[in-house]
């Protein structure tokens, strides 16, 4: 596939078009999602806004300008994550330079972080044009795409975007798991699928424009863009999540309790509220997989020698596969359920009490 995410470099297309694009039709980690808060600049009226808020439990949600998952550390590494953090540091402050320790890491930032971690990001800043890897020892430079005023504004711009998407389908009270389903079913009814760049892609047209930010901000968008919006908004919520690619789809995988879960929410845009593609284990997934060729590369395709080992065995969330979910109860902590059967529809409910 000729597949380009708008990065001028050869070897950042390269690891772009590998890496970040798809069409679809042993070390530990971390229990959370790493998450720091960055301080955004406020007005006066939006500090008032904010005091009149605090009676109103739907807006309990703020911005985190800064997350990365446990998925990116243990298959990049700390030092790249590090790295990650700085480049958003100097975004945020309006700088030209970030802390990166050589060109390797240089690249494979800016060819993975933003869309995965920051999607506004790639509307904004690029790498430069022209540069030679092995210069890059300790500081880096970039260039900004439009002026640091507009990236500004677009910056504040998703950021009201994120807190209202979450602020709409999330509650405070929510579990980490109530809080995945919400979200699997609040894009479930919201997205819709691209047709017209999946079948360019399939006929080998570069395609430049697909990202998690066109998904959140247009709602129309494929595969890859679907799943990093989901495990980005999982991010601010500090769940961790990453991006599975499997031949040519793209999915999520969570680790809740402990375990890792698949979530596919491309799957379930053509059939909402279907439960077939929430909180699977590997043998579920293959068996939803279109694909089905059982080769899961996690987060990017990155160094064939890092193999973490993302196992999805837990079968916990089995009996709801075969359902559509009607409405979750987080009072009684239990789901309603339905199928067609022979004999019509039957009705089930779910008990997920004690489920963290």
């Amino acid at each position: 596939m000729k597949i380009i995410k708008g990065f001028t470099s050869l070897i950042l297309c390269f690891a772009i078009t590998a890496a970040c694009v798809t069409g679809c039709g042993n070390t530990a980690v971390q229990e959370t999602a790493a998450v720091t808060t960055i301080t955004v600049e406020t007005t006066e009226s939006e500090t008032t806004a904010a005091a009149e808020q605090t009676t109103e439990p739907e807006n309990w949600f703020t911005f985190q300008t800064k997350v990365c998952s446990s998925f990116h550390e243990a298959v990049f590494g700390k030092e790249m994550c590090e790295a990650w953090y700085s480049l958003v540091d100097a975004v945020m402050a309006g700088e030209d330079t970030f802390s990166c320790p050589n060109g390797h890491i240089y690249l494979w930032v800016f060819a993975e972080f933003p869309k995965d971690c920051f999607p506004v990001l790639v509307e904004i800043i690029k790498p430069l044009d022209m540069y030679d890897l092995s210069t890059i020892n300790g500081t880096a430079q970039f260039e900004y795409k439009v002026s640091k005023e507009e990236a500004a504004q677009k910056i504040a711009e998703f950021k009201e975007l994120t807190e209202g998407i979450i602020n709409e389908v999330i509650k405070p009270e929510y579990t980490d798991f109530e809080k995945a389903l919400a979200l699997y079913i609040y894009f479930t009814h919201t997205y819709t699928y691209d047709y017209d760049t999946y079948w360019k892609i399939e006929k080998d047209e570069i395609v430049n424009y697909v990202s998690s930010y066109r998904l959140m901000t247009t709602k129309i968008g494929i595969c890859c863009e679907i799943a990093e919006a989901y495990s980005y908004l999982l991010l601010q919520l500090g769940i961790n999540a990453a991006t599975v690619i499997n031949s040519k789809h793209e999915w999520s995988i969570i680790k809740l309790d402990g375990k890792y879960y698949h979530i596919d929410p491309t799957f379930g845009l053509s059939d909402w509220d279907n439960l077939a593609f929430f909180m699977m284990n590997d043998e579920q997934r293959i068996s939803t997989d279109l694909y089905n060729d059982n080769k899961f590369q996690y987060v990017a395709y990155y160094d064939p020698a890092v193999a973490p080992d993302f196992t999805a065995s837990d079968d916990t969330y089995k009996a709801l596969w075969n359902y559509h979910m009607t409405y979750f109860d987080p009072t009684e902590k239990k789901i309603e359920c339905w199928r067609y059967t022979d004999k019509g529809s039957e009705n089930f409910t779910y008990d997920y009490s004690g489920r963290p």
